[in-house]
């Protein structure tokens, strides 16, 4: 035999190298995913079956021989290890790093716009180390954290997540089967050669030594009517060595057709498997870009990655964490877990003030006015707060390794996340915080005594004090003040009298009038709440100018030498209780300006309509029909029922008997031939009907039927994934609406509990009447109402931030069960809805 044939064998039995039908495969699924990604709805973004060059899991080596891994020892060495590491490529694991230069950009660039943005106070404890110091620090990490957004977060789960490459992989792998099926309709050639060489003695039939080299080529192909066509053509050259005739050549071909007309006949049969394969490939694409939606969900909010109950149609099954391969990260979400760490800062700053009213009172018993009982009771509630704050920051850091897992990040790398969404709501408690702190200094500087003070000195201070003090600086009152005062002080004691008189009976006639609204049902308008104030205003800037002139006639001298100390108090305090009301009148006004700077719910807004306002039927309508029209996966279960109501007929088909007809032609030498002789008296052509009765058929009559269940079952199973569709939305937009309104209930619950500590606190600190004792039980009730008052506090603030962040995430849940999640190139959410028209678009006809 030739050495070249030899080799050519050789080289066409070895085949094509691995990389060729590698790039082969990939070539033909990017061709198969480019026809099919051609609906903007469900456009095929974030897709690439390679790990991104930046991922944790990205592997740099060649994908046909990668590295030989790091083997467990004791399987290496109990079993036959007949594969070795290739020189080339090496042994041992890669785990990419490049992620991490992502991260560190993103940390310098958010630390970089602290600058920019209005800074939020930091809380520290400020006791001796031996009480609080060492709580507080005992789970306190000393590394320097990588700060990342809700955006940067999502950005690098998307190509750093375990769980977003596998769906990656589940749709490559769902084209591959389009490939296979559409093959199985082109024609397909085979080809083949067997060389034999033969040594036979002279006894036997065939003696001789020869070489027998045998040739056959066959091409086929399938056609959609069910039809099959085979060309074969085969060639044996005979080469004898021991004889004249050395050479023989001999061709043979057949040509046969058959086709089906009963069973396994026709279009519904033989294209079902191509159909089936190319509608799941649908069916994956468009539940990959909703699997997007869904990712960035859980990613924020602490959503399913499973889509669950709805799933994921085309792709493969996740079926949870810890389950075989599906070891799926816990889905805990970036605002969850800024949510905590929030309430943890809340609860440290609850601490800071439990420190100083522990601090306070024990100041008071010092000073006669409490007991070791009520410094205990402060105390044991530090001591309580300690031990709520401890526990919730190992939940906080549990929950924080949790979502690195989300992340694809090592849990040991130190990350932060950033407070934007929770930033409105801080500014909004620091900035009650500085005003309270501000009332506290106010009403300190108020009861600021001396001796020697005169009355001119005493109208400077407090004019200082209600026009430059940080509480009354720049409120209106503080600009209208001088003016006021000096139209005042210019009024005799009679008129002074009788404008107090006039100013009471005007506020009786007002209260009358708002008890009347009251009783008739009508609620006050900013108008009365405006004139009640107004009066109650002026009549404290009269008894203000009042004890004013009071304590400038000095009664005090007109008492006993021994008394004149405690007088002289008393008619201070009376100014002193009549200046701190006109401050908090000044606190109420820069308190009205915090009020109307609470932050608004953003809108849920759908066909043009925000969710939120008009009447709830007609927002759960608007909800139901869009999300009937929009999801993605409710479009892939409607598919799914004409894809089980074709398998009525192709069961029905194996219902039938065999009818089909064969034409063979073969043509080939004449017997005893020495030539090829290929046609005329070589050939033979052959027709040939088949009939079978469909005798036995209980097997497939119990198919059949089984398919026609399925089928009802699917319709059925149609319905109800749109009833709970429709029950979700309905349910989202009512949730929406009660964490609407319970924002405003925790807006106003969080207002009254910054009232209610100020109140408390003035109320136990305040100075005690001269000449008069206050009783040990008073005292008691006092300081537990501060420490009652200051566990409100912390409730709600927490519950403020908690109904803040629930919104966020049922807005977040809304868009997404409404299909109006739109994601841009990156995979972050645009958060510019496009609202459909209310109307259910009309299914398009089915394809002939």
């Amino acid at each position: 035999m030739p050495r070249w044939l030899l080799l050519l064998a050789i080289v066409l039995l070895a085949g094509c190298s691995r990389k060729h039908f590698r790039e082969r495969a990939d070539a033909e699924v990017t061709n198969i995913m480019a026809q099919k990604d051609i609906f903007p709805d469900w456009k095929v973004e974030n897709w690439h079956v390679y790990p991104d060059e930046r991922a944790r899991f990205a592997d740099p080596s060649n994908p046909d021989n990668p590295p030989y891994p790091a083997d467990d020892y004791p399987a290496w060495l109990l079993s036959p290890n007949p594969q070795r590491p290739n020189k080339k490529s090496g042994t041992g694991r890669h785990e990419g790093d490049e992620y991490l230069s992502w991260i560190e950009a993103w940390d310098a660039e958010n630390r970089a716009r602290d600058a920019t943005e209005t800074p939020l106070k930091t809380v520290e404890a400020r006791t001796a180390p031996d009480i609080t110091t060492a709580y507080i620090t005992a789970l306190k990490t000393e590394q320097r954290p990588y700060r990342l957004t809700l955006e940067q977060s999502v950005e690098l789960a998307l190509f750093n997540s375990r769980e977003f490459q596998d769906r990656r992989e589940d749709l490559y792998v769902a084209a591959l089967p389009v490939s296979e099926q559409r093959f199985s309709f082109a024609a397909q050639m085979f080809a083949g050669t067997q060389a034999a060489r033969v040594w036979s003695g002279r006894d036997r039939i065939d003696p001789g030594n020869r070489w027998n080299i045998a040739t056959e080529s066959t091409v086929g192909r399938l056609f959609p009517t069910g039809g099959t066509l085979l060309f074969r053509f085969a060639n044996e050259v005979i080469v004898n060595l021991t004889s004249n005739n050395p050479g023989i050549s001999l061709s043979g071909m057949s040509l046969t057709f058959l086709q089906p007309f009963l069973l396994g006949g026709g279009y519904a049969v033989t294209l079902e498997n191509l159909t089936q394969v190319e509608r799941t490939l649908l069916y994956a694409i468009r539940s990959y870009a909703r699997f997007r939606k869904v990712f960035y969900a859980a990613i924020t909010v602490a959503n399913d990655y499973t889509n669950n109950p709805y799933g994921l149609n085309g792709l493969s099954v996740n079926l949870g964490r810890g389950i075989g391969m599906n070891f799926t990260a816990p889905s805990v979400g970036y605002l969850p877990t800024a949510l905590r760490a929030a309430t943890l800062t809340n609860e440290k700053r609850n601490i800071v003030a439990l420190e100083e009213n522990l601090k306070l009172i024990n100041n008071l018993k010092e000073g006669g006015n409490s007991t070791q009982l009520q410094v205990i009771q402060a105390e044991q509630q530090l001591l309580s707060s300690l031990s709520d704050f401890l526990n919730n920051s190992r939940l906080y850091q549990d929950q924080l390794d949790n979502f690195k897992l989300q992340l694809g990040v090592p849990t040991t790398l130190p990350l932060e996340l950033d407070d934007a969404p929770l930033r409105p709501m801080k500014l909004q408690m620091q900035t009650y915080d500085e005003l309270y702190v501000q009332l506290a200094q106010f009403q300190t500087d108020a009861g600021v005594f001396e001796a020697g003070d005169t009355d001119e000195s005493v109208r400077a201070r407090w004019k200082r004090l209600l026009t430059e003090s940080p509480l009354s600086k720049g409120t209106p009152f503080a600009k209208d003040y001088e003016q006021s005062a000096e139209r005042l002080r210019q009024l005799s004691d009679a008129v002074l009298v009788q404008r107090d008189r006039e100013l009471r009976a005007e506020r009786e006639k007002l209260l009358d009038q708002r008890a009347a609204r009251q009783l008739a049902g009508t609620p006050d308008t900013d108008a009365d709440l405006a004139a009640l104030s107004l009066v109650e205003t002026a009549i404290d800037f009269v008894r203000f100018e009042a004890a004013l002139r009071e304590y400038a006639k000095r009664p005090w001298l007109r008492v006993p030498k021994e008394r004149q100390a405690i007088e002289q108090q008393q008619s201070y305090r009376a100014v002193s209780d009549a200046g701190t009301l006109l401050g908090i009148r000044t606190g109420n006004q820069r308190n009205l300006a915090i009020r109307e700077a609470w932050p608004e719910l953003p809108g849920v807004i759908v066909d043009g309509q925000n969710l939120l306002d008009g009447p709830l039927d007609e927002a759960t309508t608007i909800a139901a029909t869009t999300a009937l029209n929009q999801r993605l996966d409710l479009m892939n279960t409607r598919a799914q029922v004409v894809d089980t109501f074709r398998q009525i007929t192709v069961r029905a088909n194996a219902l039938q008997g065999i009818f089909d007809m064969r034409y063979n032609l073969d043509t080939g030498p004449l017997l005893g031939a020495t030539t090829n002789g290929l046609g005329g008296n070589g050939t033979r052509n052959t027709l040939t009907l088949r009939f079978e009765p469909p005798l036995v058929r209980r097997v497939e009559r119990n198919l059949y039927r089984a398919s026609l269940i399925a089928y009802q079952r699917q319709r059925r199973f149609l319905m109800a994934v749109e009833d709970n569709i429709i029950n979700d939305v309905r349910g989202d937009v009512r949730q929406l609406r009660a964490l609407a309104q319970s924002y405003k209930l925790q807006s106003r619950a969080v207002e009254l509990a910054y009232a209610q500590v100020d109140s408390a606190r003035s109320t136990l600190v305040a100075p005690p009447d001269p000449g008069a004792r206050e009783s040990a039980g008073n005292v008691a009730a006092l300081t537990d109402q501060l420490l009652r008052a200051q566990a409100q506090l912390l409730r709600s603030q927490n519950s403020l931030y908690a109904v803040w962040i629930n919104y966020q995430v049922a807005r977040t849940n809304t868009y997404l069960d409404l299909e109006l999640l739109p994601l841009d190139a990156r995979g972050l959410w645009t958060d510019e809805p496009h609202p459909p028209a209310h109307e259910l678009a009309p299914l398009p006809e089915p394809a002939p």
